[in-house]
């Protein structure tokens, strides 16, 4: 009864995401270099008759808190994102959209050299890689919270291309700040793990889960990539190729946690909001030892339980992102059980997948 449910809900979400397309929301964007920066502007108009709210979470509208583009160099490829990624709580709060009454627009521009490192001359391709997602003002009206059940949401597949010259000029992104590290426990068989802020109650739930995390790689790198039930739940069909790069991603999460390194949990980290669990920055190829943890990270129980928000799963989650070099694009049970039921390319590489098949690995 439990895999029939499972089954019925993946194809009601198959059947929105199928039926998405021809909604109302277009995107037109254009680049342009300014300076010593690469400024992007985005303009989203409701062509409907109906007034709508888009979800700010994901594009440019709430400022540079995901990768919603990706940058080609031709003929290079694929320019790594250099960035925040965020794990943010389920249910958006009402201020995480804005209203877009029929027939008119909102646009926003960004400086897209803050989270591309634009150092080669040449051709490059920007292009718009998430969904829009809104409600209509019914919808919203109805809901004491606006659940995901009742977004729907279009694939746009607005690009623009720019020819850019001497780019050694351009700027180029930051390094997070980290902030100072208040103390250190050293950890048996494990990195270390250096607090930043918060109080010793919360951190101790932290390296309860630390911990954990560091006891369990190994057995999920020895035993749980495979031709198994619980792969094939949260990454698809296996083959060899995709469970190499499986292995590879715990790999990465688990040297940079294993014992001779040490690890930073920066408590209530500058960017947070009160929507967001947690929070770290990635460079692919670059493992980046610190994630920042928000208010609502130290609601939720310390402990993996099923497919629950908790810590070390959270946890899980932004290392996967932070030494794993995983990326987002689906969050959820159903959105990710969707993601390796038709894409498990894609899964293999989505830092929530990693997330669930970690927490249910205890009981599998």
């Amino acid at each position: 009864m439990k895999t029939l449910l499972s089954f019925f809900c993946l194809v009601t979400y198959l059947t929105c995401a199928l039926s998405a397309n021809g909604w109302p929301i277009s995107l037109d964007m254009a680049c342009n270099k300014a300076l010593s920066a690469v400024a992007c502007s985005f303009e989203f108009t409701n062509n409907g008759n109906e007034d709508l709210y888009l979800l700010k979470r994901n594009n440019p509208l709430e400022g540079l808190n995901s990768p919603f583009i990706d940058v080609t160099h031709h003929p290079n490829g694929l320019v790594p994102y250099s960035g925040i990624v965020v794990y943010r709580v389920p249910i958006p709060e009402k201020n995480e959209f804005v209203l877009l009454k029929a027939g008119e627009s909102i646009s926003t521009t960004a400086e897209i050299t803050d989270i591309f490192k634009l150092d080669t001359d040449g051709l490059y391709t920007v292009r718009y890689s998430k969904p829009l997602q809104y409600l209509s003002v019914n919808e919203m009206n109805a809901q004491q919270a606006p659940t995901d059940e009742l977004w729907k949401s279009t694939v746009v597949t607005e690009s623009a291309d720019i020819y850019l010259t001497n780019t050694q000029l351009l700027t180029k992104p930051k390094e997070p700040e980290i902030g100072k590290v208040d103390y250190t426990v050293e950890v048996q068989s494990c990195a270390s793990a250096s607090f930043i802020g918060g109080n010793t109650e919360n951190n101790n739930k932290v390296l309860q889960a630390h911990e954990r995390i560091c006891g369990q790689m190994s057995n999920i790198i020895d035993n749980k990539i495979n031709q198994n039930p619980l792969y094939r739940k949260w990454f698809g069909v296996y083959n060899p190729e995709r469970g190499q790069k499986g292995k590879a991603t715990y790999q990465r999460m688990e040297t940079g946690l294993s014992l001779g390194h040490t690890v930073k949990y920066n408590n209530n980290g500058k960017s947070c909001f009160t929507c967001w669990f947690a929070y770290t920055y990635v460079h692919e190829g670059k493992p980046n030892d610190v994630i920042y943890l928000c208010s609502p990270f130290y609601t939720i129980p310390v402990n993996c339980m099923g497919t629950e928000h908790t810590m070390e799963k959270v946890m899980v989650h932004e290392w996967a992102h932070a030494l794993g070099w995983t990326k987002d694009f689906r969050y959820e049970p159903i959105g990710c059980q969707f993601l390796a039921y038709g894409t498990p390319d894609k899964a293999i590489v989505n830092a929530d997948s990693y997330s669930y098949h970690y927490c249910e690995s205890y009981n599998s």
